[in-house]
């Protein structure tokens, strides 16, 4: 108790902020572009990539975006996901596809270094498939078995291409497999990513050459249109989160649209 007591008082934030936020999460008050700004929402990184695909496409001339999560495990994620999906299109008239990607028998044995099996026991994140598929009927799709096999029959709908990937596969065999759905044929110029395991605790200790990171350091060595990159934005000028550091983009540089201007009219600086 008295641990709890001292980590909450040294917390670098004042209690009313974090009780305001606490409020506006469970009453919605608020715009959903606020309530993300603020933090109002379950995992609002998952909201920041979901609505910022949405107006990119919308400016594209899309009213449909697909998105992704690579791992799915009990479901809470991905539940979450169609919870934004759905405030994402209320507040852009942009609708979203949901799909959920997973081998539902929790992750693979490995002795691949690079796959951190100091962090991850073969077997962890397994799912209750009928339990989850009852909870996300009619909102999301689920697509199980070996990423690299249920990727290959897999492609976004013209009318609804590719706008947001959340990864959190936690290998990295897994995670290199599964970065081929930015190779879709149908995407937005810029795919909205999130990657859980390129940040952790002391136990995982994560580098350049394993888990998640690897991948996308392959990833970038092997595309050269393409660069997954840092989002390099403010967030809504919000505080900085550690999740801010979670969120890349890729970059797919030879798509049609990638130079498509997204703002109405000039941009003027009058001089005053």
């Amino acid at each position: 108790m008295i641990d709890r007591v001292l980590r909450a008082a040294a917390y670098p934030e004042p209690y009313r902020a974090r009780f305001a936020r606490s409020i506006v999460k469970r009453l919605r008050i608020g715009s959903y572009p606020t309530r993300l700004a603020i933090e109002g929402v379950e995992r609002p990184w998952y909201g920041w990539c979901l609505y910022s695909a949405a107006l990119q496409a919308r400016a594209l001339g899309h009213d449909a975006i697909t998105v992704a999560e690579m791992g799915v495990a009990g479901g809470n994620g991905l539940l979450v996901l169609c919870d934004h999906a759905d405030e994402v299109f209320r507040a852009t008239g942009v609708r979203v596809r949901v799909f959920g990607f997973d081998a539902a028998t929790g992750l693979p044995p490995s002795d691949d270094p690079r796959d951190l099996p100091y962090v991850w026991p073969a077997g962890s994140f397994k799912m209750d498939v009928a339990r989850l598929k009852d909870r996300i009927a009619n909102r999301a799709e689920l697509r199980l078995g070996e990423v690299g096999n249920t990727l290959s029959e897999f492609q976004p709908e013209a009318a609804a291409p590719l706008g947001a990937v959340m990864f959190d596969l936690d290998l990295y065999t897994s995670t290199s497999r599964a970065l081929k759905i930015l190779d879709s044929q149908n995407r937005i110029p810029r795919v909205w990513c999130w990657f859980d395991d390129i940040l952790g605790g002391v136990d995982n200790l994560y580098c350049e050459r394993n888990g998640e990171r690897a991948a996308i350091a392959e990833y970038n060595a092997c595309h050269r249109d393409a660069l997954l990159s840092p989002a390099n934005c403010d967030f809504g000028r919000a505080a900085p989160r550690y999740w801010h550091q979670q969120i890349y983009i890729d970059h797919r540089f030879s798509h049609p649209q990638y130079n498509q201007c997204m703002s109405a009219g000039q941009h003027e600086l009058p001089l005053r």
